[in-house]
């Protein structure tokens, strides 16, 4: 293997991504919110949707690979070339202000804040009126649980925020967070008017669905030699240490290749980076120690 070839394959495992039946049926919904605002929706109120999840089922992946698969574009406007950004992914501050809620969207939208002593009103209309004039259908909203741990900001003020957003800019808003964020969607019957409810779900059992899974993690790898992660003593413990959980498993994965040294810069002996048991437990024993991640979650 040459170190261009290593290299690749590195670059690989770093940047795993499974569009599993899952990320399938979450995408499915957002297209469907972003079709019903373009179908002569935008007079009336959008839809908007509450995605919750246990921590490390891949939420974040799903929300960041839908924006990549959705990417900006130019057109002209009055002579000038405006970058067009349909969906963003914007994650949330901590602690939530309102002044950094907006500053995060325009850092999102790429675009600078001109002044740096500018005040809340002043940084929200400017996200607002860029929103417009970029075009964006959709935001996506990461790590909503924020809102919920700072106790200086009243829970009900931001969904207020959320839904004026909406108002003003006639777009739709994904919010995302694990499963401790649904009273921010009940706190209000117009809250639960307007959010529709998911919930990604975690590969709870060790089934053709997970060896399916991590067929496909080895077919998008391309190990120069089979590793199987799909047999029946690798798959078993593989979710048993996961959970489940795709990101845990990821990490997982990217720790086991470290300790083989394939992210070395010098790396181009594959023969010396065949995956074992072995090193998927010292990979695990690094990522999580003692740590009572295998106890099964409460919530599913």
């Amino acid at each position: 293997m040459s170190k261009n070839e290593a290299a690749e394959f590195a670059g690989r495992i770093a940047d795993l991504f499974i569009c599993h039946e899952e990320v399938v049926r979450i995408w499915d919904r957002f297209d469907s919110m972003r079709v019903h605002l373009k179908a002569g929706k935008q007079n009336e109120d959008p839809r908007h949707l509450l995605i919750t999840g246990l921590s490390g089922v891949g939420k974040t992946q799903i929300a960041k690979r839908y924006v990549k698969k959705n990417p900006s574009y130019e057109f002209m406007q009055d002579g000038k070339k405006i970058t067009a950004m349909p969906v963003i992914h914007v994650k949330l501050p901590y602690p939530f202000t309102m002044l950094d809620f907006y500053k995060r969207i325009l850092k999102s939208l790429k675009a600078p804040i001109t002044r740096s002593d500018a005040r809340v009103n002043y940084v929200k209309e400017q996200a607002l009126n860029l929103l417009i004039k970029q075009r964006t259908e959709m935001i996506i909203f990461d790590e909503m649980n924020f809102i919920i741990r700072t106790k200086r900001f009243d829970d009900q003020a931001a969904m207020e925020m959320f839904k004026d957003l909406t108002n003003e800019g006639q777009l739709s808003i994904v919010c995302m967070g694990t499963p401790q964020i649904e009273p921010l969607r009940t706190m209000e019957d117009e809250y639960i008017r307007r959010f529709g409810w998911e919930t990604v779900r975690r590969f709870e059992t060790l089934d053709d669905t997970f060896l399916s899974l991590l067929q496909k993690i080895e077919e998008q790898l391309q190990p120069p030699k089979p590793i199987y992660l799909n047999s029946t003593e690798t798959a078993a413990y593989l979710h048993e240490c996961c959970q489940g959980r795709i990101g845990y498993l990821h990490s997982m994965i990217i720790e086991a290749y470290r300790l083989l040294d394939v992210f070395e810069a010098d790396f181009s002996d594959f023969s010396k980076a065949e995956l074992n048991m072995s090193i998927l437990a010292k990979a695990h024993y690094n990522l999580f120690r003692d740590s009572d991640h295998l106890r099964p979650p409460s919530d599913k």
